[in-house]
């Protein structure tokens, strides 16, 4: 964490009266507080952050590793992918071929569309997938597919270590509701809402009957077993005047959900336009406390669908990491030129990239309705990996000078590691220090600059960057940058 740092006062000592010699006194005896004393008004803390703010990474993109290729595949996108046991397991939203497409329309907009099912496929290196013949439903007379249940609308697959074994996968179903405990002049969008689909093993899933929110929640809702909240966090689609949005509850009971209250919703920074659909909730691989919102902004006055983030380290308040898009649509003509949604989960490829499933689209919002309408569909839908190299998220910028300090933290290991990047000319410039007082050897002005772009570079000061004599000590590691960012600093 950085340290906030403060402007300290300087107290001039021929200003202080006899009761302030007295109140000095006794805050420096019950509280400690030290004032210092002098002819300067104000003093910069030297741990105040100054000349730096976070930037975002925009994502790389790879080629898509999700196409429709199987002979019963219209459509292959929507992936949601989890690594287990060395491989990376995936379910995705197949459309099916020589299936008759029936559309419920409501207020001009399509709602739900049958001929889809949920397919599964893995891969042992996140690039080359193989899709099963798991052998469960009847597609063409035979059952040589990878096809495993018709309830795919609306939700994302998430395994739940939490659960009972029969219930070990679950995921949402968007369906109408029973008739039983609805009015007689219901809306349609009061008689819709969502279900639980659980599994043993991600291939046999179950319907369970009873509705677990009733909201018109039509879009990839997110549930998934929060081990510090110790409950399953759900997020969700929602409506706020008028707009689209993402509401959020909690539950210690998958099977049983509170209505979910709005959480993020355009707000006076955003455009006018602009509506938030998707939630694309993950965590980072590894770290649970690091959840993350890989929200995808609808853009009204163009009808493009972009990705941005928003990050939470307690579960419940989440921030934007920025306005400003992390995955972009493709340009005009390419198959993501239209629309990107993000789903989970962020994870780790083999060499070491971080990784977040993504599906694209070469049609905006509203040119999905050509697909129903036309007599040939030419447009185009895949999956694929939006990309950074490993713990490129975000970091800490200056692009003229700037600095920052950490906060204390024991130290062990032998080494200090740097995750940065410089430009040409610039460089990056590491202290140590103890209770606030930089450790000889260790200072700004013994430390040889980084420069260049690596994931982790040792720290290094003059004639020295074994820092084992250092193990134990409580180290604050103070930064001096110079057209530099920093992602990551680590223990080795």
């Amino acid at each position: 964490h950085v340290k906030k740092g403060q402007l300290k006062v300087v107290l001039d000592p021929a200003k202080i009266s006899d009761d302030g010699k007295k109140l000095i006194e006794s805050l420096g005896r019950d509280f400690g507080r030290i004032f210092e004393q002098g002819t300067e008004a104000r003093k910069r803390d030297r741990d105040a952050p100054y000349g730096v703010r976070i930037s975002q990474e925009v994502a790389g993109k790879s080629k898509p590793w999700l196409v429709a290729d199987q002979p019963w595949e219209e459509r292959a996108d929507t992936a949601f992918v989890i690594p287990e046991q060395g491989r990376y397991r995936c379910w995705y939203v197949a459309e099916l071929k020589k299936v008759k497409r029936e559309m419920t329309v409501s207020d001009g907009r399509g709602m739900e569309l049958s001929g889809s099912a949920l397919a599964y496929m893995e891969s042992a290196d996140g690039w080359n997938w193989t899709k099963p013949a798991v052998k469960i439903f009847d597609y063409g007379g035979s059952r040589a597919n990878n096809l495993v249940t018709q309830y795919c609308n609306g939700g994302c697959v998430f395994r739940d270590d939490h659960g009972p074994a029969e219930e070990r996968y679950k995921t949402f179903h968007f369906d109408e509701l029973p008739k039983e405990g609805l009015a007689k002049d219901a809306s349609t969008h009061d008689r819709y809402g969502l279900f639980g689909v659980s599994s043993p093993d991600g291939y046999r899933w179950k319907k369970h009957s009873k509705p677990l929110v009733r909201y018109f929640c039509d879009t990839t809702n997110i549930a998934a077993w929060d081990p510090l909240l110790g409950r399953y966090t759900g997020f969700f689609r929602y409506h706020v005047n008028g707009g689209r949005a993402i509401s959020h509850a909690v539950t210690e009971d998958f099977w049983s959900w509170p209505p979910p209250e709005p959480l993020l919703y355009s707000d006076p920074l955003d455009a006018p336009a602009d509506d938030y659909y998707t939630n694309g909730y993950t965590v980072y691989p590894d770290d649970p406390s690091l959840r993350l919102l890989f929200v995808a902004v609808y853009h009204r006055n163009t009808d493009q669908v972009d990705v941005r983030v928003a990050l939470s380290r307690d579960g419940k308040v989440f921030q934007w990491l920025s306005y400003d898009p992390i995955l972009a649509c493709g340009g005009n003509g390419e198959w993501d030129g239209g629309s990107v949604y993000a789903t989970p989960n962020l994870v780790h490829l083999p060499d070491g990239q971080l990784a977040l499933p993504y599906s694209g689209y070469s049609t905006t919002h509203n040119e999905a309705w050509y697909r129903s309408v036309y007599r040939t569909d030419l447009s185009q839908a895949a999956g694929a990996w939006a990309t950074w190299r490993d713990g490129r998220l975000a970091g800490i910028e200056a692009r003229d000078l700037g600095g920052f300090t950490l906060t204390a933290a024991p130290f062990t290991g032998k080494r200090i590691e740097l995750n940065a990047r410089t430009s040409r000319s610039g460089g990056v410039k590491v202290e140590l220090r103890e209770s606030g007082k930089p450790i000889p050897g260790y200072s700004f002005d013994e430390a040889i600059p980084f420069q260049g772009d690596e994931l982790w570079a040792n720290c290094r000061w003059k004639g020295r960057e074994d820092v084992a004599g250092l193990s134990g000590k409580k180290l604050e590691i103070a930064f001096e940058l110079s057209s530099a960012k920093i992602f990551a600093c680590r223990f080795a």
